[in-house]
């Protein structure tokens, strides 16, 4: 899962202390600036925890449970999402890719190109307002080296304090 917070590192050491005293479970595998990678055992159920309990004087910003981490190259991150797709029920979907993927000869492509080559596989109607499904895919710095997390599942499940205490 990943956990974003206010800068700082007292924000950072209130956000894993309120984290590790909610989900006794959830363990911090790597953080790099204002972002906190954790592990969970089921991340939906601890995003569902983590909402009830939230205060508006959280140091959290947002939670975005993570289904699998892949590399960042784009045939990973497509089987990856493929696979993820094909155990969720139909519906419409959307994708949002924060950071930049790989192609087959490990140039840099633009997101948008990315994200084309990305849905060009999925048999679902897309909408870009209000999906069923969201493929999310966050590219993050994982002891040193850059990973995908991936998320597909319901837009509910990402939550982002900043909007639920508006």
């Amino acid at each position: 899962m990943i956990v974003t917070h206010l800068p700082g590192f007292y924000a950072k050491r209130r956000a894993i202390t309120y984290l590790k005293q909610i989900l006794p479970y959830f363990t911090v595998v790597d953080s790099n600036p204002n972002i906190i990678l954790g592990r969970v055992k089921d991340p939906i159920e601890a995003v569902n925890i983590i909402k009830s309990n939230i205060t508006p004087k959280t140091t959290i910003l947002r939670i975005i449970p993570v289904n699998e981490v892949r590399s960042v190259k784009l045939a990973d991150v497509k089987s990856s999402i493929l696979n993820l797709l094909s155990k969720i029920g139909e519906g419409s979907f959307a994708i949002r890719l924060e950071g930049h993927l790989l192609d087959d000869n490990g140039k840099i492509m633009r997101r948008i190109d990315s994200i084309v080559k990305l849905a060009d596989e999925i048999d679902r109607s897309v909408n870009l307002k209000n999906p069923d499904i969201l493929v999310y895919v966050k590219i993050v710095k994982f002891r040193g080296r850059w990973v995908s997390a991936i998320y597909v599942g319901s837009p509910n499940n990402i939550v982002s304090t900043v909007k639920m205490f508006q």
